[in-house]
């Protein structure tokens, strides 16, 4: 009986037209009706022409051909990229994950045999200003850095910075930059400061020159310690200068919130930082900063940090750091009254869970905004905690297996309000050992350096200071 039930199905099929592979695909999910909203909406912020993705997903013809590969990486959940534990973390508004229906989704579909669908019920594809990963179309502004940079072919580029004027003659306020490389490829990371120009110094076609010597200055001797005991401190500690953002492969883009922004002050110069890897045959690159200025009065600064440093409100040299148990802190210069800033000790070979955590105590009520992580090679993870005046601990972010190749700005959901008081403690975990499949020695110390084989420690953290009301102390403008 149960055979004959089932040849009349089959039969009824047969004299419709139809198969029971047709009626297997028809209730299968499509590219065009189930896949494609959400590739759309998760994917091709990447997976377009001539951006940081290695293949374009924005049609069926792009994304047929890796539907298998498509379907490990959301079923292992490696794509798309999202480093923070969402049960030990906040909220955050660029959340990116999919979930399990949408993967669930996706997995029907590869194992149906991925097909198309109809066209009508395709969406529209999400556009992109003129290759901008930012949704909100042409920025206001757009800087190209002040050269072509010619890149080699082969061999190691070190760090390289140039420098161009701000194009203004009043302070302007953005709400969103973004930093696009002109070339993906061969752009290790980049970033880009406000700084005073330094004495003594001249800027010629975007070049920094020693007027003392006539000599040209590739890289600038302040930050040149040299990869042996280099310090952890920054250029945003630097007197005079404030970090605009960063490019890494999963970040370049920041937005504030409204009435909050990054001042673009007039007085400044803006120095590009530039670190390249050659890729086999020559190549250039020119990096663009788009800017859209604040569409509200803005009413806080938005500042950059890092913890372990010292707020700007603090007393310069207030820096904490703690290295395997031992407290690491500046010292004060004896006859000068300079502050000696701390050296962070090197990572020793095959060390498997060395642990750095920096302190940065909040002596004013303050609003933190986003977090952004940056380790290199070593990296394991890198966890935010904020400690209450009355001893409470929360874990804001959590990022237990840091990526280096999708280094993400995470920007809170909801701001959140520290009372002096307060402090922010950053605990970074590196992984020299045999069991970090990426690690390119571990039979090597790792010296505190530029280049990916050495290591950083930056756990930048962005808010304003609450009571540094800009309408009340300088007022703001976007005008020209």
């Amino acid at each position: 009986m149960q055979f004959r039930s089932g040849f009349r199905v089959i039969g009824v099929a047969v004299m419709l037209g139809l198969s029971v592979a047709g009626l297997q695909a028809a209730e299968s999910p499509t590219f065009t009706k189930d896949v494609a909203p959400i590739i759309f909406d998760n994917c091709v912020t990447c997976h377009r022409p001539n951006h940081i993705a290695p293949m374009s997903l924005g049609s069926y013809e792009e994304a047929r051909p890796w539907a298998r590969s498509i379907k490990d990486v959301v079923v292992s959940r490696v794509m798309p990229p999202w480093g923070a534990d969402p049960t030990n973390s906040l909220k955050f508004r660029n959340e990116r994950y999919l979930d399990q229906e949408e993967i669930d989704t996706i997995v029907a579909w590869v194992d149906a045999g991925s097909p198309k669908g109809n066209d009508a019920d395709l969406p529209s594809l999400p556009e992109f200003a003129d290759g901008w990963t930012y949704e909100g179309g042409e920025p206001d502004y757009i800087i190209p850095m002040p050269v072509e940079y010619e890149i080699s072919a082969e061999g190691e580029e070190d760090y390289l910075d140039f420098w161009s004027p701000m194009p203004w003659e009043q302070d302007r306020f953005a709400e969103v930059l973004e930093l696009r490389p002109g070339n993906f490829a061969a752009t290790h990371h980049s970033a880009i400061y406000t700084r005073d120009l330094p004495a003594g110094k001249r800027v010629v076609d975007g070049i920094l020159i020693d007027d003392e010597n006539d000599a040209v200055i590739v890289r600038d001797a302040i930050e040149n310690e040299g990869r042996v005991e280099q310090s952890v401190f920054n250029e945003v500690n630097l007197p005079g200068s404030s970090k605009l953002l960063s490019y890494v492969p999963g970040r370049g883009v920041e937005r504030h919130q409204p009435g909050t922004g990054k001042r673009l002050a007039a007085d400044k110069w803006l120095r590009w930082t530039l670190h390249y890897n050659p890729i086999g045959v020559p190549a250039t690159d020119q990096h663009k900063l788009g800017i859209w200025f604040n569409t509200k009065p803005v009413t806080h600064e938005v500042l950059t940090r890092q913890a372990g440093n010292a707020f700007p409100t603090d007393p310069f040299g207030s820096d904490v750091y703690i290295v395997e148990g031992t407290e690491i802190k500046p010292t004060r210069d004896g006859e000068t009254g300079e502050v000696v800033r701390a050296k962070i000790p090197n990572i020793p070979p095959y060390a498997d869970d060395w642990k750095i955590t920096g302190i940065t105590p909040i002596t004013e009520p303050i609003t933190l905004f986003a977090l952004s992580p940056h380790m290199h090679l070593r990296g394991k993870s890198l966890r935010w905690v904020v400690t209450y005046p009355d001893g409470r601990e929360q874990t804001i972010l959590d990022v237990p297996n840091f990526d280096f190749n999708w280094q993400i700005h995470y920007e809170l959901a909801e701001p959140l309000h520290l009372p002096a008081g307060s402090k922010i403690t950053g605990i970074g975990v590196y992984d020299n050992s045999l069991n970090n499949r990426w690690n390119p020695g571990p039979h090597l110390e790792v010296y505190w350096g530029q280049q990916s084989w050495d290591e950083m420690y930056q756990a930048f953290t962005e808010y304003v200071v609450d009571s540094q009301d800009l309408t009340t102390t300088k007022p703001s403008t976007n005008n020209e």
